[in-house]
């Protein structure tokens, strides 16, 4: 199965799962394994698991290709209850966890994704490696602030497309699908370029929605 295809198929099976009302976007879900392919994280952790979207992807994708660990943090109950039958027999790949506070010292995570709440959000910067890359899922304009200030001389840029929602989608067909906002906390060279490409491509795609309102 190619990667569009792949997205399509998993994006369509959580929009029809209970507690779908709050899960990531197909666009985001995209990109979010674009970075992964890209960069190739060992250690990824995503700050509220919900029903599992993100971290369902990331392991059925990439088990068998490279096998990053997945940590996940995740202190809901109905969201817990979910996880073992929507991933299914994937779920032993997810280590979980109750809160950032309560994952092991010894792990320095590459790859950050946020797609919840997290009352101890600040200290994500004692768990991650020099040159982590953090993916904020959605809007959450508090997270973002916060990892901005944390990481001073970051390099940002926040993700949009012009595609509007899929027919299969449990979303308004006629709004656009959420972005995803990108920080570089201590980029390098190829993060930077990076950085650049995707600024330039946010700028076309915020300009097809200017003009198409």
């Amino acid at each position: 199965m190619n990667k569009k295809d792949f997205i399509k198929e998993q994006y369509s099976k959580f929009s029809r799962t209970e507690g779908s009302q709050f899960i990531t976007s197909e666009y985001a879900l995209g990109e979010i394994l674009n970075f992964i392919n890209k960069f190739k994280p060992e250690n990824i952790l995503e700050v509220g698991v919900g029903i599992g979207t993100i971290s369902d992807s990331i392991i059925k994708a990439y088990k068998n290709e490279y096998g990053p660990k997945v940590y996940g943090t995740e202190n809901n109950e109905f969201c817990l209850s979910k996880l073992p039958e929507n991933l299914g027999k994937d779920y032993s790949f997810l280590k979980l966890f109750p809160s950032i506070q309560n994952l092991p010292r010894d792990i320095e995570f590459d790859l950050i994704i946020i797609d919840g709440k997290e009352s101890n959000l600040k200290s994500i910067k004692h768990i991650m490696n020099d040159h982590c890359i953090i993916l904020v899922e959605g809007d959450r304009k508090e997270q973002t602030e916060i990892c901005q200030n944390l990481f001073p001389s970051s390099k940002f840029v926040h993700l949009i497309t012009s595609k509007k929602n899929s027919y299969y989608s449990n979303r308004a067909k006629e709004h656009y699908q959420g972005g995803i906002k990108v920080i570089f906390t201590d980029p390098h060279f190829t993060h930077f370029l990076e950085w650049f490409k995707l600024k330039l491509t946010s700028k076309f795609h915020f300009q097809i929605r200017k003009f198409s309102r």
